[in-house]
């Protein structure tokens, strides 16, 4: 890479962008022409966080494995939920208003629609800004995704650990093989096997407990008088106005507090409870649908996961599927006009505290 006084001398070149890299070798800063600098940070030698002026993106994961993506746009924090593949690649990424999927070539290609995105996309990278490369081992090699192979030769080639050919990604096998670092691939198996089997042990160590908190919420004691008491109490009553409401969100909601009440699990608080009486009334006055409502709940919960695994595993998998299914339901209702009318009721003053 040339001097950035060297380019800056030469005739008739305008740059597209500079890099700077830190004291251990690292990408420390993306300057992209007439753009402000996007900063990256590290921790154990991951990307974590990249700030570009008032934008940032944090990646949250766990035995190298991605979970979130944290974003804060325009004074909003807003959670990506994140789903990936045996190679860490991005397949889902769940927020509150939408669900976006992404599909990816045998060597990374993604569309041109969600290319721009700042989730992480292949083996868990982010895409560079300037050149749409993939900057393998926090910004050593340059990966082309168009080309399928590295802008510059390995180290290790020709007589190492790099192969004959020093510019081939994966061996020429990237369905099998990953290469996070950009100098040694391996093989998917081998990589995440251990971890795999950390996450499954933990799974299988707190599934009787999950199991007991989705039936706890699904199904009431039999033959139980208990009386809903604190916070389930006030978010019950909170609930009581949207009575005439036909929200599947608003019914869900009532019904699992109810349940749970009956088994005296008060694992709710008064902030989760105003949470979810707050979603209710944006719902009931038409300002979120039931998918948002839904998409909204179960990243408020995925936030719980340290607190309590067990029910935010449960509250995110209820709030998921609800999102899915009051997804189709609202299709339908669009295609028979319930959806209209829904809106015209909204509209002549129905909805509480409409004045």
């Amino acid at each position: 890479m040339l001097p950035e006084s060297a380019l800056m001398s030469l005739p008739h070149v305008s740059p597209i962008g500079l890099y700077r890299y830190d004291a251990l070798n690292r990408l420390a800063s993306i300057a992209p022409a007439g753009q402000e600098v996007v900063r990256r940070f590290y921790r154990n030698n991951r990307l974590t966080t990249a700030i570009q002026g008032t934008s940032h993106h944090s990646v949250v994961q766990a035995e190298g494995l991605l979970l979130a993506l944290r974003r804060v746009e325009s004074d909003q924090v807003l959670f990506d939920l994140l789903a990936t593949d045996q190679a860490n690649s991005v397949l889902h990424s769940l927020d509150a208003m939408r669900n976006q999927a992404f599909v990816y070539s045998p060597y990374g290609l993604r569309s041109l629609q969600t290319s721009a995105l700042s989730v992480p996309g292949f083996t868990g990278q982010t895409i560079d800004p300037i050149t749409g490369y993939y900057l393998l081992g926090n910004g050593l090699r340059a990966f082309n995704l168009t080309l399928m192979r590295f802008n510059s030769p390995d180290t290790l080639s020709p007589f190492g650990e790099g192969g004959i050919n020093g510019y081939a990604y994966c061996g020429g096998n990237p369905v099998n093989n990953v290469d996070p670092t950009g100098r040694v691939f391996k093989v998917v198996v081998a990589v995440f096997s251990t971890r795999t089997i950390k996450s499954v042990k933990l799974i299988s160590e707190q599934f009787n407990d999950v199991i007991e908190t989705a039936r706890k919420g699904l199904i009431p004691a039999v033959g139980s008088s208990m009386p809903l008491q604190g916070s389930r109490k006030w978010l019950d009553d909170a609930l009581e106005r949207f009575n005439d409401s036909q929200s599947s969100f608003i019914k869900d909601l009532r019904q699992v507090n109810r349940h749970f009440a009956t088994h005296g699990d008060g694992r709710l608080s008064f902030e989760q409870a105003e949470y979810y009486a707050g979603l209710a009334s944006q719902v009931y006055s038409g300002k979120k649908s039931d998918p948002a409502a839904f998409g909204a709940a179960a990243i408020k919960w995925a936030r719980q996961f340290p607190e309590d695994r067990s029910t935010a595993m449960v509250g995110v998998a209820f709030n998921s599927a609800g999102a899915l299914i009051s997804g189709a339901v609202q299709k339908k209702q669009y295609k028979t006009g319930d959806i209209l009318r829904n809106a015209t009721r909204i509209r002549s003053g129905s909805a509480p505290g409409t004045p």
